[in-house]
């Protein structure tokens, strides 16, 4: 449905990428009506669109790993569940290090894992890294972490699930709807943007990087910052071969299937100054001279720029700003994987049912950054 003038929403959610779709669907599964998504183009078309849309257990505090049990659960009951082609792909996830002091803390955080009932997961030495992946090199590896059960999807699959099952439940989605500006009024709020203007009782911000502008003006400053990340498709690769999603740590190299080919990047916790496509493309083959010299021949076909969702303490943000005013947004290249499940507690507290199991305080917007408890540091990147 496009948008037009003078809408009315009981809730109002903008965004329409996988958070967006997820709050909208759980929100009219738990009684809300008359909810509305605001999307600025098509459906999944900003950050969920580019997404690598790896899905894994492999977190270091309580908190993120319930949720990656949660959002594996989703993916592989999706299709299923809405009737809508969601396939999963079942490859595994390999961390990789050359540091034994790094090695150490993915041996830390997999007994946490286990103990919460995620994984299996397996720490493996040099050469059982070799037997998950022949075409990595064994040399100067400290060892690797592997979680077999884990995989990827196609994000943009599942906000057409959830987009599907919301409409089902009465959810009006409204597209080429961008709102640019979040006025508060007598009973609720008033959207502007080009196609008009809405009311709504309640508004969830579920924009994404677009969501600090639209909280700033309203007062709040929305830890969330655009995170940008080069990679490159190649041609036809490891034909009939299982590909982990790869991560090195050490280096950021990166490598997932995609297609008959690979998908590779270099991920860095902030790109340097003037760096580039062809600046990561460079790193990436030079790491890949010392973790997979059998990758270094590898055609390239595209290179691409996409940008994910930034937060500084590797939590997304999902909680009350104010009275009827909410947002789900800053998931740190994590939306694919965790945004269903988070979009569902949110959704929970909205409707004052709050998940008895789950405490998500720590996922508070508003939270003090040094204070909320421990740092996520297994976010898939570049340490030190």
């Amino acid at each position: 449905m496009t948008g037009h003038a003078d809408a009315v929403a009981g809730t109002a959610v903008i965004g329409g990428g996988i958070a967006g779709a997820a709050v909208a669907y759980y929100l009219a599964r738990g009684g809300a009506e008359d909810v509305v998504i605001f999307e600025r183009d098509q459906l999944a078309s900003g950050v969920t669109a580019a997404s690598f849309s790896g899905v894994r257990q492999q977190f270091s505090t309580p908190m993120e790993i319930e949720l990656s049990k949660r959002g594996l659960r989703f993916w592989k009951t999706c299709e299923a569940q809405f009737d809508s082609p969601c396939p999963f792909h079942q490859v595994g996830y390999l961390f990789l290090t050359g540091k034994p002091e790094l090695l150490a803390k993915f041996d830390e955080a997999a007994r946490l894992q286990a103990a919460l009932g995620a994984g299996p997961v397996h720490m493996l030495d040099p050469d059982g890294v070799v037997d998950v992946a022949p075409y990595l090199s064994a040399e100067g590896l400290a060892g690797g972490c592997y979680t077999p059960e884990d995989g990827r999807v196609t994000a943009t699959d599942g906000v057409a699930a959830l987009a599907k099952g919301a409409r089902e439940l009465g959810v009006q989605v409204r597209t080429h709807w961008p709102v640019d500006s979040i006025e508060r009024v007598p009973g609720g709020f008033v959207l502007t943007g080009q196609a008009g203007q809405a009311r709504a009782r309640t508004v969830v911000v579920a924009a994404g990087i677009w969501s600090p502008q639209l909280l700033t003006p309203l007062g709040f400053a929305l830890d969330v910052y655009p995170m940008k990340l080069h990679y490159a498709l190649t041609g036809p690769a490891l034909t009939g071969t299982v590909v982990p999603l790869i991560v090195d740590f050490d280096t950021g190299f990166c490598v997932e299937r995609e297609g008959p080919g690979l998908a590779v990047t270099m991920l860095l916790p902030e790109l340097p100054p003037g760096y580039g496509q062809r600046e990561m493309l460079d790193d990436w083959y030079q790491a890949a001279t010392v973790r997979a010299p059998g990758l270094v021949d590898l055609g390239i076909s595209h290179l691409l720029t996409a940008t994910a969702d930034g937060v500084t303490d590797g939590h997304p943000n999902a909680g009350q700003l104010d009275e009827d005013l909410w947002v789900i947004a800053g998931f740190a290249g994590h939306g694919a994987m965790h945004g269903p499940p988070v979009a569902e507690l949110l959704a929970r507290q909205i409707l004052g049912d709050p998940d008895p199991d789950i405490d998500i305080s720590a996922l508070n917007p508003l939270r003090a950054r040094d204070q909320h408890g421990a740092e996520e540091w297994m976010v898939a990147q570049k340490r030190g």
